[in-house]
């Protein structure tokens, strides 16, 4: 009897271990990669983009930062349509290349760093940034005090493409030492 709860035991580990894959061969699975210095003047942090889907138009795409080390730093997920076009694909839509993906991968990835002084000022005695800013709408989640004082530290950021017209800013906040989002914007 013991010998048979035993062999019932490895066969059941066994079956834990087991995984059920499939390979996507005629998916879209692509990447591209950027260096850029951010989080650590003395490191480059990687941008990673990748896409993954039953097709290029179908694809699911991924803006991860990385530090040096390779632990990530931010994260961010949408579509392949929803970053180019908006929305979901019409019933008809043309199918998307790799070689369009690849573009639009390569293009996303690549970021460049700036500071946050570059960022509008939120003027004293307005409600919101928007109101401050001549060119496009601007969201925070800061109050003014806390974001002025974000961008006038002239903190290392990088901004990325969030949607078709929206960007999002980020700075790595001096108080948690972790990324941030200090300001999106878009029309």
């Amino acid at each position: 009897m013991r010998h048979f709860a035993f062999a019932f035991a490895l066969l059941a580990l066994g079956a834990c271990g087991e995984r059920q894959t499939s390979s996507n061969v005629a998916g879209c699975e692509r990447v591209a990669m950027h260096e850029v210095t951010w989080s650590n003047a003395d490191a480059p942090d990687t941008i990673t983009t990748r896409s993954e889907g039953p097709s290029c138009a179908q694809a699911a795409v991924m803006f991860v930062a990385r530090n040096a080390d390779g632990d990530p730093l931010w994260a961010f997920a949408s579509t392949y349509f929803d970053m180019t076009a908006g929305g979901i694909p019409p019933e008809g839509a043309p199918a998307v290349t790799e070689a369009q993906m690849d573009e639009f991968l390569a293009g996303w990835a690549n970021v460049s760093a700036t500071t946050s002084n570059t960022l509008p000022e939120w003027l004293e005695g307005v409600a919101t940034l928007t109101e401050s800013a001549t060119t496009f709408a601007y969201d925070t989640p800061f109050d003014r005090e806390t974001y002025e004082m974000l961008r006038a530290r002239n903190l290392p950021m990088f901004c990325y493409a969030a949607a078709v017209e929206a960007t999002q800013c980020l700075v790595i906040d001096p108080a948690s030492n972790a990324p941030a989002m200090i300001v999106a914007y878009g029309p």
